[in-house]
């Protein structure tokens, strides 16, 4: 999968609490990892989520497709990947991948596509700022 600018990257430790009876990062839990490195993101491109809340907006999540290669084990220190894959008017697609051992092993992988939303349910079109804030971030690295 493409993206269309540079990465994001953001470090997390496996905590104990996330483990399942297998011994593993139990699945639902890789969207919480997810989670936070989009939140890590947000704040990294100058733009963090409160500001888009601050509006009464949210960015929604409508589809994710997730692909689970290699399980996740307690106390190891993970990557997460994330980059941008489209901008529209409303909408945002990321792809979001963990890696381990330094990111040299893919373990997981997730396309997040997400739609901006008033806090009525109402979709709008993503804030000017935050637009001009992710087409920053996506120009650096073609520059």
């Amino acid at each position: 999968m493409n993206d269309i600018g540079r990465k994001h990257y953001f470090n997390y430790r496996i905590p104990l609490y996330e483990i399942d009876l297998g011994n593993a990062l139990y699945h639902g839990n890789y969207f919480h990892l997810f989670e936070l490195a989009r939140d890590d993101f947000w704040r990294t491109i100058g733009f963090p989520y409160a500001e888009i809340m601050a509006n009464r907006m949210h960015l929604t999540i409508v589809e994710s497709h997730c692909k689970y290669r290699k399980p996740l084990r307690y106390d190891e220190v993970v990557q997460v990947v994330t980059g941008v894959k489209k901008i529209g008017s409303r909408s945002l697609v990321l792809h979001q991948r963990i890696f381990r051992d330094g990111g040299r092993e893919l373990c997981t992988e997730a396309t997040i596509s997400m739609v901006c939303v008033t806090f009525e349910g109402k979709p709008v079109r993503l804030p000017e700022d935050f637009r001009r804030h992710l087409e920053k971030w996506v120009e650096e690295e073609k520059q």
